[in-house]
């Protein structure tokens, strides 16, 4: 495993959330109220995007250990064999990829990517570009987490988080928020980018070659 093979993995793994998108979008027609097949679509864009960037990360740390490897006659190979044994131990235990896990994960193998979380996009209505900073990536991360919690163990509702649009719209706390098209392509541009700019800053890191991830 490298971070060519890596990216690789990833590419051919979230293009099923992107052919999703597509697939609602030629999906339906244009009456009113709520289409239970195409929420269906939506509430799966989210579970692929959010198994893929659990498994980029995986892949990412394994990545790691693996381009860390020394010669057959180092004498540090023994002890390598024993941190890379635990490496794939917490790499196999690694089932939910919210911030803290993910940076405790990659963290193992010496690598911290929460100062590369950061980015500047627009910021609609008139506000110009904004800064999102590391914490707000932490905070989208884990409530995308809780949606696809609640959405894989068939909770009744979902929880009321603000990637939610119709959460961040509403001025009062909603008992069940909608799952739109537009948060699943915003559920997956996100974790493009964040797969992205981790990729590019652990490849940065070990010194190797940025791999293209989208």
């Amino acid at each position: 495993m490298d971070l060519n093979q890596a990216a690789a993995n990833f590419r051919r793994a979230i293009v099923h959330a992107d052919n999703l998108v597509s697939v609602h979008r030629h999906a339906g027609g244009g009456g009113r109220g709520r289409r239970t097949q195409e929420t269906s679509i939506n509430r799966a864009v989210v579970v692929i995007t959010v198994a893929t960037w659990q498994a980029a990360v995986q892949d990412m740390v394994l990545s790691c250990a693996a381009m860390s490897e020394p010669p057959a006659a180092d004498p540090f190979l023994p002890a390598y064999k024993v941190i890379v044994g635990r490496v794939q131990s917490e790499v196999g235990a690694f089932s939910t990829p919210n911030a803290q896990n993910t940076r405790r994960l990659l963290q193992g193998v010496g690598f911290d990517p929460r100062q590369h979380w950061a980015w500047r996009q627009a910021g609609g209505r008139g506000q110009g570009s904004i800064a999102v900073q590391p914490s707000d990536v932490e905070a989208r991360i884990d409530q995308w987490l809780k949606v696809r919690h609640a959405i894989a163990h068939g909770h009744e509702h979902l929880p009321a988080v603000r990637v939610l649009q119709s959460v961040r719209a509403s001025a009062s706390p909603l008992a069940d928020p909608p799952l739109r098209l537009v948060d699943a392509e915003q559920c997956l541009v996100f974790f493009k980018r964040v797969v992205g700019l981790t990729g590019d800053a652990l490849a940065s890191h070990l010194g190797a070659a940025a791999p293209m991830w989208a």
